[in-house]
């Protein structure tokens, strides 16, 4: 089940933050409430190549990895996000963003399925209550 990407608004002064908050670093409050970041742009396009191309999982089948291709989106209300993205997306690009459990979509014209990482390793913004907390 999916369901649209959301970041944390302070209800005091406006300011966005994702990953959430418990204060607001501008005036510190510490009301929230949820608004959608439907689109952004990417601001950045990287990729992570593993160093081996298969490897052997501990019950013995093997795996193989690719390369992971992240970009980081600035929300249209601010906030940057950092998403994978498919290999056609480059920066200047506009995205639509998406959620669907731990991950974040950000595909230019329609919706595909991308992980969302947290600066500070929290988890996506979907998992938290509208105080910010987890």
């Amino acid at each position: 089940m999916s369901a649209a990407f959301t970041v944390d608004v302070c209800s005091r002064c406006g300011y966005a933050a994702y990953p959430p908050r418990i204060l607001c670093p501008a005036c510190g409050g510490a009301e929230w409430r949820r608004r959608r970041a439907d689109s952004g742009m990417v601001e950045e396009v990287t990729v992570r190549r593993p160093v081996f191309k298969r490897r052997q999982l501990p019950w013995g089948n093997w795996l193989d990895q690719s390369e992971t291709w992240l970009g980081s989106v600035r929300t249209d209300l601010g906030p940057v996000v950092v998403a994978r993205v498919p290999e056609s997306v480059k920066p200047g690009d506009r995205v639509r963003l998406h959620s669907q459990a731990s991950t974040t979509i950000a595909l230019p014209g329609h919706l595909a399925e991308a992980t969302s990482f947290a600066p500070d390793g929290a988890p996506d913004a979907a998992a938290h209550d509208s105080a910010g907390r987890g």
